[in-house]
């Protein structure tokens, strides 16, 4: 599942609030101290110019992170995003500078509803949702979907969960044979 994390996601860039667009160019200098030569260090290629108006972003507009070289301009040739590196290595919360959308991925936040997005299911283990996996996606997803829900939100979750667990799939109890 997700722990297994390919950055398969990142090669199309993200849609970020303008908020966190901001937020990352009043970071760009030490953003920079991470990027390598695959990356543009020319912080007005980061992101697309036009601005969009999306109701799932909190301040209700969005931009998105440009591509370059076949992946997202924070990727880095090992698959690291540059923004969640130098926030660590800066001592602020691993996403404090990670675009919410990247955070969450696969999970998605679409028409204001917390969802599974299938853009990579079946293609990427890590943004796959299978029976044969020991751990639900909301449990393999627990840090992501607290941080967008807070530690209520996910509670609720989780007694939601253990309510109405179903008996396993006869597919997964094939599989398991």
């Amino acid at each position: 599942g997700p722990c297994t994390c390919t950055s398969v996601c990142c090669q199309h860039g993200v849609y970020a609030d303008v908020t966190e667009r901001d937020r990352i160019l009043e970071h760009r200098e030490i953003i920079k101290k991470y990027m390598d030569e695959t990356q543009t260090k020319d912080e007005s290629r980061w992101f697309e110019q036009e601005v969009s108006e999306d109701s799932d972003f909190v301040s209700g507009r969005c931009v998105g992170t440009q591509v370059l070289n076949g992946k997202c301009v924070f990727l880095d040739k090992a698959g690291r995003c540059s923004t969640q590196v130098a926030a660590t290595e800066h001592g602020m919360h691993k996403w404090a500078l990670k675009p919410t959308f990247c955070i969450l991925f696969p999970i998605e936040i679409s028409n204001n509803v917390i969802g599974f997005d299938d853009l990579l299911d079946e293609e990427q283990p890590c943004c796959s949702i299978d029976d044969a996996f020991d751990v639900p996606m909301f449990e393999a997803c627990r840090d992501e979907l607290t941080h967008i829900l807070g530690s209520d939100g996910y509670g609720q979750l989780e007694e939601f969960y253990r309510n109405r667990v179903r008996t396993p799939s006869p597919a997964h109890q094939e599989k398991t044979r």
